[in-house]
């Protein structure tokens, strides 16, 4: 089985760094210049990150809509991708990510938006590398 190969360069490394020091509009930033000249699927892989991204930066501003919201379509693109081609070739263990943001989204959905106003949030996911 081949792995889709996932462009990977020095702006996906800061994305990443970013994403993990909760600058998430930074890492946004970092990687949108990727997303912009990709090819079809890496653009949904980086649109799917940056999505991800924007969901936290609404959940920090404590913006249940747009960070419930945002998560979801950055989720749709990640299983949009994988009914496409398959299993990526990243070196970041993408569908842990995936599925800790499924998590934060459940977990928003559950509590709803009474809980996000009334302490601070404690459900920050972060990118791992391959080893």
């Amino acid at each position: 089985m081949s792995l889709y190969p996932i462009p990977w360069t020095p702006a996906s490394d800061a994305g990443v760094f970013l994403f993990n020091q909760r600058e998430y509009w930074s890492a946004h930033e970092a990687w949108e210049g990727i997303w912009m000249t990709a090819e079809p699927n890496a653009k949904k892989f980086y649109q799917g990150l940056i999505q991800l991204a924007a969901g936290f930066v609404k959940l920090q501003q404590r913006q249940h809509k747009g960070a419930v919201g945002n998560l979801r379509k950055g989720l749709e693109k990640f299983r949009g991708l994988d009914d496409a081609v398959g299993e990526l070739d990243a070196p970041i263990l993408y569908q842990k990510l995936v599925n800790q943001c499924r998590g934060v989204r459940v977990s928003l959905l559950d509590q709803g938006e009474a809980r996000l106003l009334a302490k601070p949030w404690d459900l920050w996911p972060r990118i791992e590398y391959r080893e």
